[in-house]
């Protein structure tokens, strides 16, 4: 197969769905790429980026492919996406219970951490909300919040999940489900134009690894 057969994919290091460990890939959306793309025969290649810089380089025609991103308008503007790899809730952690209600003023008077670069960050920052504390990692984010630092935390419930398994988890957690999110793959336009039956075979591959 020619280089220019080979899907240029990025990720970002997301645990429990992509864990980079040195040169190492591993995690659940890893496991489910690479089985997707052996059935389909595809040869493809990964290159870890932080969020932003795997978007833009996306754009840019550097990469044709990054998983795993929320679906939004935005991202659909400039690439397609796939079904999505894994259906999520987008949640809020805190360590006291909050009932503000969405977009309200006393929910906006919140600090609220979230993945910087993230979807959520976007549409936090698109709603107003002015107290906004991003990182690039989730763990420092559940730290923070633990140590009262900020009052909440935006991310996919499995973020949690893995924080808790993993022992980083030592106070009791107040778990809010705000909306459900779907995690997919983006693919360029110029990727799909070359490869028109790309999206469907990687679909149908993906029905069978899940």
């Amino acid at each position: 197969m020619s280089q220019a057969d080979t899907l240029r994919l990025a990720t970002h290091h997301l645990p429990p769905y992509q864990v980079v460990n040195g040169d190492a890939l591993s995690g659940s959306m890893i496991d489910l790429m690479q089985c997707s793309l052996i059935e389909m025969g595809q040869a493809y290649q990964v290159e870890v980026r932080p969020i932003n810089r795997a978007i833009k380089e996306l754009q840019a025609g550097k990469f044709d492919g990054v998983f795993v991103l929320n679906r939004t308008a935005e991202r659909d503007s400039f690439a397609t996406a796939s079904e999505p790899l894994i259906v999520t809730y987008r949640s809020l952690f805190s360590v006291k219970t909050i009932d503000a209600e969405l977009h309200s003023p006393a929910m906006k008077e919140l600090q609220i951490g979230v993945l910087h670069g993230s979807a959520m960050h976007s549409w936090l920052t698109k709603h107003g909300y002015p107290n906004v504390l991003t990182r690039y990692d989730y763990h420092i984010l559940f730290e923070l919040m633990q140590l009262e630092r900020i009052d909440a935390i935006v991310a996919p419930f499995e973020i949690y999940e893995n924080e808790k398994d993993h022992g980083h988890v030592t106070r009791k957690i107040e778990t809010r489900h705000l909306s459900q999110a779907n995690l997919s793959g983006y693919f360029s336009p110029s990727w799909l134009d070359k490869h028109p039956d790309f999206l469907p075979r990687f679909n149908a591959a993906l029905a069978v690894c899940k």
